[in-house]
């Protein structure tokens, strides 16, 4: 009796799986395949990055390469979407585009890649290229058309429920900013006392990962802080200020950071706001020239920026952070 192997396919924990992982991992689980997730960030895992990375890579994409070398070994495939926009105009970092074929050729010895190749700014795909995509990666595993179907549209919800729990919406916000509904219900504050309340904003590979952000959310937790990430502002609300600018900030995921640094610098409604920038990465450079800018001239809603690299000190950042808490408590007394 031959027992059929399940086939097992990696996804590197780092850069975009922060954005689709409910949709990737469903996808391939309803297919009968086993996922294997690269594990959280650790001291090793940058060890790896920095050494097999090109030095010019910005901290997150180096991070990639280490969590690829983690789980190269363990699977049969490796998933690394080519993912442009799904924007008729914006659009993402173009590394993310390449970032597959630069691994394949500087590492032969890698699991064939899985490499699907998405744009809509740039290449015009749309439903159709969609359809082929999902039917393509699908075939590989399983010759059942409607099972592949079945697959996508568990993807689709899973991805849509994930938004949904994540995204406030403007109701919810206003309660938060006007202090009815706290986000962080670990806080117990004094009573009559207001708890001070932080922006969070950067990229979502850098909120989540806590070693790439060095426990940054932690720290925030342990000073009684209840913060706000940019991925949980309303997207209506980030177009909003998108469309008060003179010029249109084609870096998709730059609009959300931007957008939320301004909506809070205009609304004054928080007490401080944290800017997570990585070293070297071109779009974030110039979002944090743009919010700089911005927070100087309204200054009531004092701005931290912190940049991130592999030499960066935990001891360091916690020092700083808390002296920007202490400000930001004195201004709102």
């Amino acid at each position: 009796m031959v027992v059929k192997l399940t086939m097992k396919v990696g996804i590197p924990r780092a850069l975009l799986f922060y954005k689709f992982f409910p949709m990737w991992t469903t996808f391939f689980r309803e297919l009968g395949v086993k996922v294997i997730v690269s594990p959280n960030t650790t001291k090793q895992i940058k060890t790896e990055s920095v050494k097999h990375a090109p030095d010019e890579d910005c901290y997150s994409t180096k991070l990639y390469f280490g969590h690829v070398m983690a789980i190269k070994d363990e699977v049969d495939y490796l998933f690394i979407p080519r993912f442009g926009s799904s924007h008729k105009t914006n659009v993402s970092c173009p590394k993310f585009i390449g970032l597959a074929e630069v691994l394949q050729s500087m590492f032969p010895d890698l699991p064939p890649i899985i490499m699907p190749f998405y744009s809509t700014a740039k290449s015009g795909h749309g439903k159709r290229r969609l359809i082929y995509l999902i039917f393509s990666i699908g075939f590989k595993f399983t010759k059942n058309p409607f099972r592949i179907i079945k697959a996508a549209r568990r993807a689709y919800k899973e991805q849509k429920v994930h938004y949904e729990n994540l995204i406030l919406d403007e109701k919810t916000l206003h309660k938060w900013e006007q202090t009815e509904y706290l986000l962080n219900n670990f806080l117990s504050p004094e009573e009559g006392e207001r708890p001070i309340k932080i922006a969070l904003v950067g990229h979502s590979y850098v909120l989540n990962d806590d070693f790439a952000s060095l426990n940054i959310q932690q720290i925030l937790k342990e000073h009684g802080v209840d913060y706000i990430t940019s991925e949980q502002l309303p997207r209506s609300l980030v177009e909003k200020q998108m469309d008060k600018l003179d010029y249109n900030l084609y870096f998709d995921y730059e609009r959300e950071i931007l957008g939320t640094i301004m909506h809070f610098i205009e609304r004054k409604s928080i007490d401080g706001i944290i800017h997570l920038i990585i070293f070297s990465c071109g779009p974030d450079s110039i979002t944090g020239e743009m919010a700089a800018r911005y927070a100087q001239r309204d200054p009531s809603v004092p701005l931290l920026q912190l940049t991130f690299d592999e030499l960066t000190s935990e001891t360091g950042l916690e020092t700083r952070i808390e002296a920007f808490l202490d400000l930001s408590r004195r201004r709102k007394k």
